[in-house]
């Protein structure tokens, strides 16, 4: 199944944000969601409408359905409006003014739309340094743990990330100076090169 491009989800996002909050903000001037509570169960159910009736393209259902899920498991706390806000911050600003991690999924998935796999590894495979790789001519590989590490709540990049690349390492490069992300490739070699994300 082909996948959207990364332009296309990021403005049906923006779009599904922009109407919530634009509902929202109706909905209190008319005195629908005048309290915290009251307007918790609105977003609830307008995200609900939303969902059922199918009015946003299916690139962003899961989002839907993930922000439907939170409200209703985690209520107020969920702050879907807070949600809601940021996401239209981060579809709209532009891209130097986003985290280090949503640039770093921004260059992810414009890679796999040139064809390239990705790859999260185990700490126990990743030592291995001898994995298979997969039948496509680009792919890159992460270690899972390290990742979680790499990256603070805010998406901010506070320590070294390593990726390995077989294939075309220029264009990952490339990708990756035009999203204003530091990376340097510090090893070539038979099976992989390995390329480290620095925080700026």
């Amino acid at each position: 199944m082909q996948s959207n491009p990364p332009e296309i989800t990021l403005s049906a996002l923006s779009h599904l944000a922009f109407c919530a909050l634009v509902g929202l903000g109706i909905a209190r001037q008319e005195g629908v969601a005048s309290t915290p509570l009251t307007e918790h169960l609105f977003l609830v159910r307008w995200l609900a409408t939303a969902q059922k009736q199918k009015r946003f393209p299916k690139c962003v259902a899961i989002d839907i359905a993930l922000l439907l899920e939170q409200g209703r498991r985690k209520g107020p706390a969920s702050k879907l409006r807070e949600k809601l806000q940021y996401l239209w911050r981060s579809c709209t600003d532009p891209l130097i003014t986003q985290s280090d991690l949503f640039r770093l999924t921004y260059v992810t998935e414009k890679l796999r739309e040139q064809g390239w796999k990705n790859f999260i590894m185990d700490s126990h495979i990743w030592k291995d340094e001898r994995f298979s790789a997969s039948s496509a001519p680009n792919e890159f590989y992460t270690e899972e743990n390290t990742l979680r590490a790499a990256f603070s709540d805010n998406g901010e990049l506070t320590n070294t990330l390593e990726l390995r690349i077989i294939g075309d390492v220029e264009s990952l490069l490339a990708l990756m100076a035009q999203s204003a992300i530091s990376a340097k490739l510090i090893e070539r070699g038979e099976l992989f090169h390995r390329v480290v994300l620095f925080p700026q």
